[in-house]
């Protein structure tokens, strides 16, 4: 595990870029891991998932938000992109997010970022989604499709965290020369 002099959470010497890139990676990570365990979310859930929603929060946001935007019906491949550009857009909004909330409780890194991960997908799929009406409330959604968010949650947090850690391990360039 990160071993650090001081009593806070490791800083490199660039946080904003490196919560750029821990939120793009952790994306990333996100992404694989929403295939991964989709595998046990069972066709019935699905299936009861789909009667209150059209699709995940995540699928649906970029269309809508580019429809909000354009006032516009979107093609396909305007969907597309629209997801596309959402998912960057998401993936830096919440690694800066990150990146600062760790800084300013560095508690929050503990554990791969779990202390950060389940607020953070209350915020996303509790709170912001039902209120933007890209998804109900959590209580109206199957437990396997919330559970499997959650997994998609930590996974973005914990490969945000292991971005943080390794950008700490890079020397600054003050400690480089000497």
């Amino acid at each position: 595990m990160f071993k650090s002099n001081s009593k806070t959470a490791p800083q490199s010497s660039h946080p904003l870029m490196t919560g750029v890139v821990a939120g793009l990676v952790a994306g990333g990570v996100a992404g694989q891991s929403d295939q991964l365990l989709d595998r046990f979310v069972s066709k019935e859930q699905k299936k009861r998932d789909r009667k209150v929603r059209k699709a995940s929060p995540h699928e649906i946001a970029g269309p809508y938000f580019a429809r909000k935007v354009t006032g516009k019906r979107l093609s396909k491949k305007q969907e597309q992109r629209a997801k596309q550009a959402f998912g960057l857009a998401y993936g830096i909004m919440w690694g800066l997010i990150y990146a600062a909330a760790r800084k300013k409780a560095p508690r929050l890194a503990r554990w791969g970022g779990i202390p950060f991960a389940i607020p953070f997908f209350l915020a996303c799929d509790g709170m912001m989604a039902p209120l933007l009406g890209i998804s109900p409330s959590l209580r109206k959604i199957p437990w396997q499709p919330s559970a499997k968010e959650l997994g998609n949650h930590l996974a973005w947090t914990a490969a945000a965290e292991m971005m943080h850690r390794l950008a700490a391990r890079v020397p600054s360039k003050s400690t480089r020369r000497g």
